[in-house]
């Protein structure tokens, strides 16, 4: 964005309130505000930001076994490209940032960063990463000062949409007047559980709208008087909150979809069955990125259609990676993977970023993904899914994060510091629940993310 064009709409909607936010390790949207007439200082030299804010959890809680403590400061530095006047609360504005060093460097354990390393390499070969975040997110109305789901209805029924609709309008007018593509809306299987996916975009963007996504989603029911859980598994009697990640890689001169091959059975090409090969060799791994949470794991239930074995397969929404079929007339357009194992509570640029980081891994070892699985890999005998590498998901947050810190490629590709920093913030997590009884772990989480 221009300069002059910033100042413009910072005039034109009587901006009063400027906030720069990151999205930190814990997958919590944070930052700080400053007033219209700083902007200039601010773009230049960032807002100060202790180190330690790296290593907080989602509870706000710094583990004594950080690296970081009192003494270290970064800067929170808004990238302009990224500003919109927010249509759900008059006089303020967002722009989504980085973190720098005091020196103006990237700092090593920002996500945006990071991100922006693996769409580096991905250009080094000429291609693109398009990808969209497909979220789920249940709707609650204060009932007698209780928040209770808004509505027991089922899914896809046009009466949840007749009952919905003054919640989900406000939301997809304040989405496309930021730019962000409302493909579709239905309401899902859970109590008052709806999804909203959204265009796919290109490299940094397609990390960012799911940025501007969440933060829209919350502000217009905050707006409007209702809540917006993007807790994971809220109830045990209730479809749990997914967030799959549809992606593919596209060539950056002929700008063609480099996952379709019109040859090639289910049209994928070669390139994408090695990216999904690469994918499922690392998925512990990558789950501890996708699936950061304790409650992230109450999800993977058998014949729930959120997947719970590692498997690949057209069309199969039981399988972790989808090959999704093309729409008729725009298969080359269209064709693309969906990665099912990962919700709202994850950190887009960490999510995409391990992603890449274990398909690029497959597409350098030219690696296979094995058959497809043509049914619900649960219907397979135990005996089948172990002949064919189906195992089942880590069972728990703990298992995903030992998976991680055993994984070469990861310590290699994210950095020893960020992995350890990590590693340390999720386990003072799960010491944290695990010290509650499930009641105070929905509480604790539910509006949380």
């Amino acid at each position: 964005m221009q300069r002059d064009l910033l100042e413009k709409q910072l005039r034109e909607y009587n901006v009063e309130l400027v906030r720069a936010i990151y999205v930190g390790p814990d997958g919590i949207a944070r930052g700080k505000a400053f007033l219209p007439g700083s902007i200039d200082d601010v773009l230049a030299h960032g807002l100060g930001l202790t180190q330690a804010q790296a290593s907080v959890t989602v509870f706000d809680h710094l583990p004594p076994e950080s690296q970081f403590q009192p003494v270290g400061e970064v800067r929170i530095c808004p990238d302009i490209n990224t500003f919109q006047v927010l249509p759900y609360l008059p006089g303020h504005a967002r722009m989504i940032s980085n973190l720098n060093t005091i020196q103006g460097d990237p700092w090593e354990l920002c996500p945006r960063h990071l991100l922006q390393t693996f769409l580096d390499r991905l250009s080094e070969r000429g291609l693109v990463l398009r990808a969209a975040f497909e979220n789920e997110f249940t709707i609650y109305r204060n009932v007698n000062g209780n928040w209770e789901p808004l509505d027991q209805t089922n899914c896809f029924s046009s009466a949840a949409m007749d009952m919905a609709s003054p919640y989900i309008l406000p939301i997809l007018s304040a989405l496309e007047q930021q730019g962000v593509q409302v493909e579709k809306y239905y309401p899902e299987a859970g109590h008052g559980q709806h999804e909203i996916p959204i265009r796919h975009q290109a490299g940094m963007l397609s990390a960012d709208q799911q940025v501007i996504f969440k933060e829209t989603v919350r502000g217009v029911a905050l707006a409007n008087d209702f809540r917006i859980s993007f807790m994971p598994k809220a109830s045990p009697d209730s479809a749990g909150n997914g967030c799959h990640i549809h992606f593919s890689l596209w060539d950056k001169e002929s700008e063609q979809n480099l996952f379709y091959d019109p040859n090639a059975a289910f049209g994928l090409s070669e390139l994408a069955l090695q990216f999904t090969a690469g994918v499922l060799n690392h998925l512990p791994a990558v789950m501890a990125f996708t699936a950061p949470t304790t409650n992230s794991y109450s999800r993977f239930v058998e014949r729930c259609w959120s997947s719970c074995y590692a498997s690949w397969g057209p069309d199969n929404r039981e399988a972790t990676l989808r090959a999704a079929s093309g729409f008729l007339g725009q298969e080359s357009a269209t064709v693309n993977v969906e990665f099912k194992p990962s919700d709202p509570t994850c950190n887009p640029y960490l999510a995409l970023s391990a992603l890449l980081c274990a398909g690029l891994d497959g597409i350098d070892q030219g690696a296979s993904p094995g058959e497809p699985v043509m049914t619900d890999p649960a219907l397979l005998s135990e005996a089948e899914r172990e002949s064919r590498g189906m195992t089942r998901y880590p069972s728990d947050l703990s298992v995903s994060l030992s998976a991680l810190e055993a994984d070469s490629l990861f310590q290699r590709h994210f950095g020893e510091s960020r992995i350890q920093d990590y590693l340390t913030m999720k386990h003072a997590e799960i010491e944290m629940i695990n010290s509650l009884e499930h009641a105070a772990e929905q509480t604790a989480y539910l509006f949380r993310f």
